[in-house]
């Protein structure tokens, strides 16, 4: 048996109703067919992974592994990430090392086949949290499937305090985000920056949005907008900015009866 997650509503009140829904949607997901054979899968296999062929040559470990660094749709392309474990991180000039998106430098670290023993069998919480971040990450994508506004807000908080506890310094970890398309959008969004905003070269984005943050927020310092207070109010800000340029078209009437419907649905689900 399958469960298929659903969204209620959008903006702010759907993420409020899907976050009163969450843990349940979330128990019921992990317990599904399709969810809980491929983790099962991953796990019973896990001690038998040698070298990164054993992972590219069977797609549903490649769906386990990848899914838990969000680089799912990397599915198809077995020779580059065969090359990302297959070269590790430890010299300054492997290919994960090389990528300006940083979880394929998290998948290289965890699942580095560079020396004479693979990182993977000497983490014993590894395979857990593999599952653990498959499941996550593959839920969200299917919120996605909904509303991707949700996705994005569902993933954001997680992210942003993995690039945190992962980058040198406060400018790296800005760097990181800018190179992170998740993160680059909700943050780019919230802050009320442009489209246009990406076509500026890189260091002056760098500049520019620590600069903005720092106005709008309080803070430039990724650790402080990574806590939890901070991270709600980018996400919600994030939303209500979605969701003012979903409903410019509407009337005030229009868009009132909307809010007011998704407020109902909240109450009748949660009575």
């Amino acid at each position: 048996m399958s469960f298929q997650p659903f969204v209620l509503g959008t903006g702010l009140p759907g993420w409020n109703l899907l976050n009163a829904t969450l843990e349940m949607q979330k128990s019921a997901f992990n317990q599904s067919r399709p969810t809980l054979s491929d983790s099962n899968y991953f796990l019973e296999r896990f001690a038998d992974i040698n070298s990164p062929d054993d992972i590219v040559s069977d797609r549903r470990l490649m769906r386990v592994v990848l899914g838990a660094y969000g680089l799912s749709d990397d599915i198809e392309n077995r020779y580059f990430i065969k090359t990302v474990m297959a070269e590790g991180v430890a010299d300054p000039e492997a290919l994960a090392n090389r990528l300006a998106d940083r979880r394929y430098r998290a998948l290289a670290a965890d699942f580095d086949f560079s020396g004479s023993s693979p990182t993977h069998k000497a983490d014993p919480g590894l395979s857990s949290r593999t599952v653990e971040n498959f499941r996550n990450q593959t839920f969200e994508i299917e919120i996605g499937k909904a509303d991707n506004d949700m996705r994005l807000a569902l993933g954001f908080s997680r992210e942003l305090s993995t690039v945190w506890r992962a980058a040198s310094s406060n400018s790296a970890a800005w760097y990181q985000i800018l190179a992170t398309p998740p993160l680059r959008e909700v943050l780019q969004t919230s802050l009320g920056l442009p489209s246009e905003f990406v076509r500026l070269d890189i260091d002056d984005q760098h500049s520019r949005i620590q600069a903005k943050a720092q106005s709008v927020f309080g803070t430039s310092d990724i650790g402080e907008l990574a806590g939890a207070a901070l991270a709600d109010q980018i996400t919600q800000r994030f939303l209500l900015i979605r969701q003012a340029g979903n409903t410019s078209g509407r009337t005030s009437l229009q868009t009132a009866l909307v809010l007011l419907n998704a407020i109902q649905m909240r109450d009748d689900f949660l009575n």
